[in-house]
């Protein structure tokens, strides 16, 4: 798909009501460290950036639901997830067109009223089935060509913040939060 006109990304982006994700290398800049604890079982970190996190809390504030849909497993982005409001949580799960349309159905909400931000190629199903596929600027060139918009900031590196933000300034809810911080806008 080639990249929408900015006409077409705002009135995509303001029918938006659901807001999903991969996690590594969108969420976070797709680097996984592990290490075995004293117990014997190995601990996984990731990092997520601050911006990202705080983007993703002004979504649910804003009433869109929001979610991830991740081939692997970590307790603490699960946690994570939870603690920035999150409606939908899927991890382990690379039949993510499924859980898409398991999202849509759950949330009530048509694929048109999604916007779902990738970084690989098990991403491009459902890159292609939202409303508003979002590519990271370092997602693979097979993802940027199915994404209707390309984010000028990487994966872990404040894209779901740049997302997040033309989101809120489409649907008008964009200046509530520079209100909420007295910025002016």
């Amino acid at each position: 798909m080639p990249e929408l006109s900015a006409g077409e990304l705002k009135s995509r982006a303001a029918a938006i009501k659901v807001v999903l994700m991969d996690v590594d290398g969108v969420l976070t800049s797709g680097l996984i460290y592990h290490f075995v604890d004293s117990t014997g079982e190995l601990v996984e970190f990731k990092g997520i950036h601050a911006q990202d996190s705080i983007a993703l809390s002004w979504l649910a504030k804003a009433g869109l639901k929001t979610g991830i849909i991740s081939g692997r497993q970590s307790k603490g982005v699960e946690e994570r997830m939870k603690m920035l409001g999150a409606t939908f949580i899927y991890q382990h799960r690379l039949d993510k067109l499924n859980v898409f349309s398991e999202i849509c159905r759950t949330a009530k909400v048509q694929p048109s009223e999604t916007m779902y931000l990738g970084d690989d190629l098990p991403d491009i199903p459902v890159l292609r089935a939202a409303g508003l596929g979002v590519a990271v600027a370092n997602a693979r060139p097979e993802v940027q060509a199915a994404a209707g918009w390309v984010t000028k900031a990487r994966g872990g590196e404040g894209a779901v913040r740049e997302a997040a933000e033309f989101l809120l300034s489409a649907q008008g809810r964009w200046q509530s939060v520079l209100d909420q911080f007295q910025a002016i806008g």
